[in-house]
């Protein structure tokens, strides 16, 4: 695949097709400088990002597993009473 070297402020930059992107999910790269050229690779994602990425995409479910639980009555208890216990150690 060719590209163009492209003027960005001070610095010069490329622009990576959406296909690629998205095929390899790209929104961090590492720049490797070898002896015959460079290689533009995905960045590894760390837990926390892969986790929240999970949450993300599974928002829907997560919220109607979480108005699930404060409808029980047992888990607001439980609450309250954390609630309680905590403004009584704030004194």
């Amino acid at each position: 695949m060719e590209t163009k070297i492209r003027k960005i402020g001070n610095s010069s930059g490329i622009i990576l097709p959406k296909s690629l992107i998205d095929k390899y999910d790209l929104s961090e790269v590492i720049i490797e400088d070898h002896s015959d050229g460079i290689i533009i690779k995905p960045a590894k994602k760390s837990l926390f990002q892969a986790k929240m990425e999970e949450a993300r995409k599974n928002k829907t479910a997560i919220y109607i597993e979480m108005e699930r639980q404060a409808a029980q009555s047992e888990v607001n208890a439980f609450y309250e009473e954390e609630t309680k216990n905590w403004s009584l150690k704030r004194r």
